[in-house]
């Protein structure tokens, strides 16, 4: 056994030592590799943000759906509700429902000058029941 080692020359074991640890590999493995792991992060960080939307809770108090609903129930007219519209941004209302209901606010606002067609909004109280009919 001895002189089996004793043969083998310095160069030979270098050669060896080479060809196992920097021999020649194809690249084309490492890239697929680090090709799936890429997906595989990708994918799980696609799935944690699908689980984040859709856990998180949904807006429920939106003014827009808020004054489109009631709307629907008040038999106005879109000229009537621009004009309520006008008369709340002059009247430092939120939005045009304080005025429908709020009949105190919507009487200073009729009272008070203004753009908004005092007329028009008049009718709108009598639709509503706030003002009687003439």
């Amino acid at each position: 056994m001895y002189s089996l080692l004793a043969q083998l020359k310095q160069e030979d074991v270098f050669k060896s030592i080479s060809d196992n640890v920097g021999g020649t590999t194809d690249p084309k493995v490492f890239y697929v590799v680090a090709l799936i792991g890429t997906g595989l992060v990708l994918l799980l960080v696609v799935i944690n943000n699908l689980k984040k939307r859709q856990a998180s809770p949904r807006a429920v108090n939106h003014q827009g759906k808020l004054l489109k609903e009631i709307l629907k129930s008040l038999p106005l007219k879109k000229g009537e509700i621009k004009h309520l519209k006008t008369m709340a941004v002059e009247q430092r209302c939120a939005s045009p429902l304080t005025l429908i209901l709020c009949p105190s606010v919507l009487a200073r606002g009729i009272n008070a000058k203004g753009k908004a067609d005092k007329r028009v909004v008049m009718g709108v109280a009598r639709k509503m029941g706030i003002l009687n009919k003439k």
